[in-house]
């Protein structure tokens, strides 16, 4: 009767056993894109096409995962070459995908046999006073019943792709800087060069008003407005010399040189590729990698909570060893001894005070973090195009606006000349024309500079690779 209860009492154990291993495999199904951006964002309404349009014509460019080539700049390309092979950041992103890499590898090792050797040896006299010499090799290998291993090596998996997509945006980051960088640097070298005619210009006439007013024609006020308006002019020609230097100095320190400002080879900008087509369906933002790395982190954080909650369940590995012992002092059986076993071990946490459960509650909370921050970074990813969109079309037509300007004020130069020649005008309204045209000059490059960039912006907001 009493084996009968006995046995009783060890299936019961045994099916409860059964119960909480199954409750415990229960692995949370991962989630597609479209399913995170659901969970993650249950209350936005998310469009399957961008809403802003930037084409008013029937020219327009599909989006291109190489976009650095659109602007056939030869410079550029030649400097993100360098770039790429010299700036230290590279050097991180390097070591970075080899952590990503280590990670994997350290999951992974715990699904192979682990071996270790002991060993010991000491005289009569040592400090044990034995005198035993021995050694133990032993091997063990946890048999990953409930998926705990694999478990651990998905979620490293999916850090590791985290950490990859994270470098991936650090390059393209590298690249667009640069491309910004050398367009401003050109922009400013032309700028610099602007600044410093419109300075002559200014001078010129401050000496022109000072012989007005030795024969009587100008004040002395008319003299030192225009001698106020060439130190203003001078002081924006030194301002934009430092500028200019400034921005030689950060091409060359992204490009991997000592900064010296050595001028670029031309100052030409590249024209404007044509607009984007419309209609950009809204899951291109899944090439984006910040937004990859938000969706690998959301995995692996269920991973690991599902990590946590299959702790709950028995360990169970197998065991092999081999042992010496031999002993100076005390006397074996046989003189030395040796011994070869197998053998399993099962470790089943039955108390832990709450531990375990306090684990897979505080995993659980970051998981919903880790969900959270991928409706954050989804919704900054759909503003980022919304307004990179938004911005190309507004500084296009800007850009239109400063060349009807420059054109305009170009005629009225030459106009003015022609005036000259004909003795209506003097020199003062020769030079006050040239110092407006040069002003226009420098508003258009700096508007052709602002509309790369934001082309520059809105490939960035749409991912895909540069190169």
């Amino acid at each position: 009767m009493h084996k009968r209860q006995l046995n009783s009492c060890h299936k019961a154990v045994l099916y409860s056993l059964g119960v909480v291993t199954l409750s415990a495999c229960t692995i949370s199904p991962l989630k597609n894109n479209r399913e995170l951006v659901d969970q993650s964002l249950p209350n936005a309404s998310i469009p399957t096409q961008f809403q802003t349009s930037n084409a008013t014509n029937q020219n327009t460019l599909k989006v291109d995962d190489a976009w650095l080539k659109q602007f056939n700049d030869g410079e550029l390309n030649a400097l993100v070459t360098e770039a790429l092979q010299n700036n230290p950041s590279i050097r991180i992103i390097a070591a970075r995908r080899t952590q990503s890499e280590a990670l994997i590898n350290a999951a992974g090792g715990s699904q192979y046999p682990g071996i270790n050797a002991i060993g010991n040896t000491g005289s009569k006299v040592g400090s044990s006073g034995t005198g035993l010499t021995g050694f133990y090799i032993g091997a063990g290998w946890e048999l990953d019943l409930w998926g705990r291993v694999r478990t651990s090596i998905a979620g490293a998996e999916q850090n590791s792709k985290a950490i990859n997509a994270d470098q991936d945006a650090a390059r393209l980051s590298l690249i667009a800087t640069l491309a910004k960088s050398v367009w401003l640097a050109r922009s400013l070298q032309e700028q610099a060069q602007l600044a410093k005619d419109n300075a002559d210009a200014s001078q010129k006439i401050a000496d022109l008003m000072q012989v007005r007013e030795n024969i009587g024609a100008s004040s002395a006020n008319d003299v030192a407005s225009a001698k106020i308006s060439a130190a203003q002019a001078q002081e924006v020609a030194l301002n934009s010399a430092l500028a200019r230097d400034q921005a030689l100095r950060a091409v060359e320190t992204l490009v991997g040189r000592y900064p010296k400002a050595e001028p670029l080879k031309t100052t030409a900008l590249p024209a404007l590729p044509q607009p984007i087509a419309p209609g950009l369906p809204a899951d291109l933002l899944e090439r984006r990698p910040d937004l990859i790395a938000a969706e690998a982190r959301v995995n692996s954080a269920f991973y690991l909570a599902d990590e946590k909650r299959l702790a709950r369940l028995p360990k169970i590995s197998l065991t092999a060893g081999y042992g010496y012992i031999n002993s100076q002092i005390f006397t074996l059986v046989n003189g030395a001894s040796t011994s070869f076993g197998v053998g399993a071990n099962v470790a089943l946490p039955l108390f832990q005070g709450g531990a375990i459960e306090a684990q897979i509650a505080y995993q659980n909370a970051e998981a919903q973090a880790a969900l959270a921050n991928y409706g954050k970074v989804v919704l900054s990813a759909f503003n980022d195009v919304e307004n990179a969109l938004n911005g190309e079309a507004t500084w296009r037509e800007r850009n239109t606006q400063l060349q009807i300007q420059l054109d305009q004020q170009k005629r009225v130069m030459k106009s003015t000349e022609s005036e000259f020649q004909i003795g209506k005008v003097d020199q003062r309204q020769i030079q006050q024309q040239r110092i407006k045209t040069n002003t226009t000059d420098i508003s258009w490059r700096q508007g052709q500079v602002d509309a790369l960039a934001q082309r520059i912006n809105l490939y960035l907001a749409l991912g895909g690779s540069a190169d």
